[in-house]
C-alpha cells in the first residue's frame, strides 16, 4: 500500500478503518435491540417486515469486503503499470478515493437504518 506514496497508504488505511465505523455502531446498539427488528416500515409508519437483529450484521460486513475489495483492485491494477510509477500512483488513489466513498456512504446508510430499526419507525422506504 504504501509503494505507492505515503499519502495515498495512510489514505488507504483511513478508508480501511472507516469500513470499521459501521461494525462498531451495529455493537453499540446491538444489545438494546429485541430478537426481531422491524427491516421494512411502509410510509404510514407501519411494519411491513420483520427481521433478526443479526441481518443488520450484513451491511457492516458488506461494506468492509466492498471496501477491502476496491482497494485490492486497486492494488493489482496499480502494479500492471510498473513501467510508469505516476499512473500507478494515480490508479490507487483512484481506488483509495472510491473505498473512502463508499466507506462514508456504508456509515451514512448504517446510521439511517439504525435510527429506523431502534425507533421502530423507519424512513418511510
Amino acid at each position: 500500500m504504501f509503494s505507492f506514496g505515503k499519502k495515498n497508504g495512510t489514505r488507504a488505511m483511513v478508508a480501511i478503518m472507516l469500513s470499521f465505523i459501521p461494525l462498531i455502531a451495529v455493537l453499540m446498539v446491538f444489545p438494546q435491540l429485541g430478537d426481531q427488528v422491524p427491516m421494512k416500515v411502509s410510509s404510514a409508519g407501519e411494519v411491513l417486515r420483520w427481521g433478526s437483529k443479526w441481518e443488520l450484521m450484513l451491511i457492516p460486513a458488506f461494506g468492509f469486503l466492498l471496501s477491502g475489495a476496491t482497494i485490492a483492485t486497486g492494488i493489482k491494477n496499480a502494479k500492471g503499470y510498473r513501467d510508469d510509477k505516476a499512473l500507478a500512483v494515480i490508479t490507487f488513489q483512484r481506488a483509495v478515493r472510491n473505498a473512502t466513498v463508499q466507506g462514508i456512504v456504508f456509515i451514512v446508510a448504517t446510521g439511517i437504518i439504525l435510527y429506523g430499526v431502534y425507533t421502530g419507525s423507519g424512513i418511510g422506504i
